[in-house]
């Protein structure tokens, strides 16, 4: 891929019609695709100004202790804070955080700034008990940003080796979402790299305004349903600048979305970009306005597909 022009000068334009209009473009002129710039952050800034670092909360980030409880302590603290409020993620750690979430409203605008890598248990067990479709959870925040040049790694191998699709053996079952942003506003997440969720990546569901933006989703390409970002019955929502090779579809759209821009993106492997399914068991379902402009896909094995079921009459 390093030093290949990606992108072609123009490409054909595709109109669908599925309850509305939804317009596909093609077209794009680019030299080179994003680069991930690893910040250093400056670890002498007081607490009082709003920075929040996990140690301070008992977090060992070696990797190998559990840092959740140290997490939550931090979300508690940020999301109470009277101005804005960072909770760091060092550059030089690994963070071992088992399934948790993480609610709103908060008082302040909280910024997850994560430089250094969190790792997921690379155990299913972990989840016993718990929401096996919930990893790093977010619900009911208003203005939140996940950033910083690190790693967010879902360590599905396991999950996958015990899929259904992988081996029919075994039986059928629901796996994590890595991040999951529910009834969330004005979100952001930028400049991460998300690698090898257990199932989907990145979702926002029930969610207004988002922009998701110079991201690195990856998985290979036998990982099942890991879709890279996957958008239900949200509003308002761009994805942009960023490169997506997973087992699934690079971007998911589903039920009563609208507004949605995908907007300069590599998707593949995996399948294509796709609108759907809808409606599933003569259930009605609309996406409305969705755009993308400037997408190469490669070794897909779709391109960009509206999914819909046969609808029965009785």
């Amino acid at each position: 891929m390093k030093g290949q022009r990606l992108w072609p000068s123009s490409l054909p334009i595709f109109l669908f019609t599925v309850l509305t209009s939804l317009t596909f473009e093609c077209s794009a002129e680019f030299d080179s695709l994003l680069q991930l710039p690893l910040s250093r952050l400056n670890t002498t800034r007081p607490r009082s100004k709003g920075i929040f670092y996990l140690g301070d909360f008992g977090a060992k980030g070696d990797g190998i202790s559990n840092d959740t409880q140290a997490l939550m302590e931090a979300w508690k603290v940020a999301c109470s804070f009277p101005t804005r409020a960072r909770i760091v993620f060092p550059a030089s750690n690994t963070f071992l955080v088992h399934p948790l979430e993480l609610h709103g409203p908060c008082r302040s605008r909280v910024t997850l700034r994560i430089h250094g890598i969190i790792n997921a248990p690379k155990d299913p067990n972990a989840w016993a008990g718990l929401n096996p479709r919930k990893w790093l959870y977010f619900c009911g925040v208003n203005h939140l940003t996940l950033e910083g040049g690190g790693e967010i790694n879902g360590m599905g191998y396991e999950w996958w080796m015990s899929s259904c699709k992988i081996n029919s053996t075994n039986p059928c079952r629901h796996a994590p979402t890595a991040i999951t942003f529910h009834k969330c506003k004005n979100v952001k997440i930028h400049h991460l790299l998300v690698i090898d969720s257990q199932q989907m990546h990145v979702a926002f569901t029930n969610c207004l305004r988002v922009v998701a933006s110079n991201l690195k989703v990856i998985a290979p390409a036998f990982s099942p349903n890991t879709d890279g970002i996957h958008i239900s019955a949200s509003r308002g929502v761009m994805v942009k600048n960023s490169i997506i090779s997973t087992g699934d579809d690079c971007v998911s759209i589903v039920g009563n979305s609208s507004r949605i821009l995908i907007k300069d993106i590599a998707c593949g492997p995996g399948h294509g970009i796709s609108i759907g399914s809808l409606g599933k068991q003569n259930t009605s379902a609309q996406v409305r306005n969705v755009r993308v402009d400037g997408a190469v896909l490669s070794n897909t094995k779709n391109g960009a597909r509206i999914k819909t079921w046969q609808w029965l009459c009785h």
